[in-house]
């Protein structure tokens, strides 16, 4: 080979990784529109939200969550007596 074709084999590489480049810049710059388009409709639909809807679902859900745990507390605490009351009933017996 001579060092024309050498050459013209370079540039035509070259060529080709400048419009592989180009070809995948043009993708990148559509996604990030893409992605910027939605992210403004993400900021538009978080705008036009109703918020007191979602904190006063917020609240009723800590009341109930505050209500189970008040049950789980009596429950707790009835299981205490009775294990105070096992544990006393079963001290005189061991002591005989």
């Amino acid at each position: 080979m001579t060092t024309d074709s050498i050459l013209l084999a370079i540039l035509v590489v070259l060529i080709l990784m400048l419009i592989l480049a180009g070809l995948a810049t043009a993708f990148l710059v559509g996604n990030m529109r893409g992605l910027r388009a939605e992210q403004q409709a993400m900021r538009r639909a978080l705008a036009n939200m109703d918020w007191t809807t979602v904190f006063s679902n917020m609240q009723s859900h800590a009341k109930e969550s505050v209500r189970i745990l008040d049950i789980l507390d009596k429950r707790l605490q009835k299981l205490e007596v009775m294990e105070k009351i096992l544990v006393s009933q079963t001290n005189p017996n061991l002591r005989s």
